[in-house]
């Protein structure tokens, strides 16, 4: 009896062993559930690592005899998908925290540049040449240190200060070399007082009539801007911004400003070269620069076109052409036209980097008045492509040369012909300038 009882329960405990066995086939394969959440997941660009701990979490295969207890299996894979689950979530949220972090990265950059040149438009060299009496030239050091800030309010805003502080030729200087004068600026007064001085006699006060210094350095073109740039849209269609800058003269004597407000379109067409395309319209148009005049213009349409060359993970090559065409150049000459072809080639690595800039000046006559240059000419010598040099303007030997005509050659129009031709030198239509600089984001 107890021989049969025995072999009862030995049958019974090989049925309940081969039934778990069995139970486990009802259930889909490692492989097939692979496969099947393959299947559901068909498409998808990439799979979470949260999906891929839900579909590794399911696996309740045994193997058929693992001494394991089921339940604590069971147990064991809930604890290792929840761990999994909490670890991804962790992963995913410090993900996206970087990716907030990089969206509102402030960039500091600090700039050393060999001249301020903006659209054609030289805020340095040609004054200098002015200020210095010096023949203009297509390269003339006018060191400046240009820092800036950029800053985004909200993903769709952004807002930047950017400064330019001329480091060399600040100060104002004597450059018509006149010795007795009312002010800057003014006619001489030696051959209206010279027969009273030949008499001994004083007609003057020498504390109001003297020589004087005129209001032409670089520190009149110190100055900060501030611009603010907004995302309107992104389609199909291309990138739509809009916003303003604003650039105002430090000094309040004589103060520069000028501000524009203006739309860009980033065109979804060769965006190899990304292609821009943009509008500026001036708000401020009659206001003067103290030193060389600049045409700001009633409008400014520039395109532009770069491109991005990454040689190693630090080290990049981008060339930068663009060429922009002025609508009323200023208030005196209201021309239009082609301004200025500006490229450079930017060699940058690890957030260090050194330009090489060429702005060309295609249309001459743009820049061919006394509005732009600041100096003597007359009707007959504009639109010709040649201006005064200021090397040959002002000084005794000027004066000499200027006598020795007049005294030979007594008919005016000679006269005006020989002295021109003297003093004018042409146009620069191409300006060289360089910079090395440090970008960094914080």
């Amino acid at each position: 009896m107890i021989l049969i009882l025995l072999c009862f329960s030995s049958s019974d405990s090989q049925v309940r062993t081969d039934s778990r066995q069995n139970g486990e086939s009802h259930k889909k394969p490692k492989g097939k559930l692979i496969e099947s959440s393959d299947q559901n997941t068909k498409g998808n660009q990439k799979r979470t690592p949260l999906q891929k701990n839900k579909i590794d979490g399911n696996r309740g295969v045994r193997l058929a005899g693992n001494s394991k207890d089921f339940s604590n299996d069971d147990d064991d894979d809930d604890e290792e998908a929840d761990s999994l689950q909490d670890t991804s979530m962790t992963e995913t949220k410090r993900n996206q925290s970087e990716d907030e972090d990089e969206d509102e990265e402030i960039i500091v950059n600090v700039e050393l540049m060999s001249d301020f040149v903006f659209r054609g438009n030289t805020f340095g060299s040609e004054s200098i040449s002015q200020r210095d009496n010096v023949k203009y030239s297509s390269f003339l050091p006018a060191y400046t240190f240009q820092p800036s800030i950029e800053i985004p309010i909200t993903k769709r805003l952004t807002l930047e200060f950017w400064f330019n502080l001329f480091l060399t030729h600040k100060g104002d200087r004597d450059s018509d070399q006149r010795f007795l004068q009312a002010g800057p600026g003014e006619p001489e007064l030696l051959n209206y007082y010279q027969p009273y001085l030949n008499q001994g006699v004083l007609p003057f006060d020498p504390r109001s009539v003297h020589q004087f210094k005129e209001e032409n350095g670089l520190k009149w073109d110190d100055g900060g801007e501030i611009l603010a740039d907004y995302k309107l849209s992104e389609s199909k269609f291309g990138k739509f911004s809009t916003g303003f800058f604003s650039y105002n003269a430090f000094l309040p004597k004589n103060r520069f400003s000028w501000t524009q407000v203006y739309i860009a379109w980033e065109i979804p067409f060769l965006t190899y070269l990304n292609p821009k395309l943009s509008f500026f319209k001036t708000t401020d148009p009659g206001n003067d620069s103290p030193t060389t005049g600049i045409n700001k213009g009633w409008g400014y349409i520039p395109f532009e076109l770069s491109h991005e060359f990454k040689i190693t993970q630090k080290f990049k090559i981008t060339p930068t052409i663009s060429a922009g065409y002025i609508i009323r150049n200023n208030p005196q000459d209201n021309l239009s036209g082609f301004s200025d072809i500006t490229s450079n080639l930017k060699l940058e690595y690890d957030g260090f980097y050194l330009t090489a800039n060429m702005a060309y000046r295609p249309n001459l006559e743009i820049y061919d008045s006394s509005y732009f240059f600041d100096n003597i000419t007359t009707s007959d010598s504009m639109r010709d492509g040649r201006t005064i040099d200021p090397s040959k303007q002002y000084g005794a030997l000027n004066n000499s040369v200027r006598d020795v005509i007049n005294r030979n050659f007594s008919d005016p129009l000679v006269q005006k012909f020989i002295l021109e031709n003297y003093q004018s030198q042409h146009i620069k239509r191409e300006i060289y300038y360089f910079s090395f600089g440090y970008s960094k984001g914080i």
